[in-house]
């Protein structure tokens, strides 16, 4: 008989409270040899999506794996596949090898600072059109946490949640080395949260000075 999905348990996993990923990289879940992104945990359960590919998945399935939590710390887990969707998995809970309160709370606290600091950092939005130069830049905006910029036309988008690295090019003689992992991908358009320390203070004078020589940010 198909579990219902309004059962106790899965009642009991929305009530919890929990650390949410949004408009930032997920957790990791390593599930049964699959890198998962991690979209939300609590004590009660956590959601996988997209459901990895490759093989299939049934709901009351017993799963195992290892989480990294984005605050540091590293949890094995075992778990029951409590639902099935478009979006991917929700897991519950199959004994004592789960995150505890604590834990998760640690986890949403870090995820609320981090929220904070980065809506704190100012952004400098960036030209299609480079400076005096001319040179195209596929930027569209930087901060000292994290940058957007628009896919080439035959680009393909990186998975969100993936760890990407590449270059910040300003001339022959200025290249910004920089890396992160793939936030939210809207249209063309790809935001990436960066690595520690993320663009000091000297590198954003310097995109300052690069695509606004006259010293002011067009309207």
């Amino acid at each position: 008989m198909r579990p219902n999905r309004w059962s106790e348990p899965q009642l009991d996993r929305r009530a919890y409270p929990r650390a949410e990923y949004r408009r930032t990289a997920p957790a990791l879940l390593e599930l049964e040899g699959y890198r998962c992104a991690v979209r939300d945990v609590a004590p009660g359960g956590l959601r996988v999506e997209p459901a990895p590919a490759g093989r299939v998945w049934e709901p009351g399935q017993q799963v195992s794996g290892l989480l990294h939590l984005r605050a540091g710390g590293r949890f094995q887990i075992c778990g029951i596949i409590d639902r099935i969707d478009r979006a991917g998995l929700a897991l519950i809970p199959d004994g004592d090898a789960w995150p505890d309160a604590d834990a998760i709370d640690v986890e949403r606290s870090s995820l609320v600072r981090w929220h904070h600091e980065r809506r704190a950092a100012p952004r400098l939005p960036l030209p299609a059109l480079g400076g005096a130069s001319g040179g195209r830049t596929p930027l569209r905006d930087v901060s000292a946490t994290g940058l957007r910029y628009a896919l080439a036309p035959s680009e393909r988008a990186p998975a969100t949640g993936s760890h990407v690295e590449g270059e910040l090019r300003l001339d022959a003689d200025t290249v910004i080395p920089v890396r992160g992992q793939v936030i939210r991908h809207v249209g063309r358009e790809i935001a990436v949260a960066l690595d520690p320390p993320g663009l000091t203070p000297d590198i954003l004078a310097l995109l300052r000075r690069r695509y606004f020589p006259e010293g002011e940010l067009s309207s």
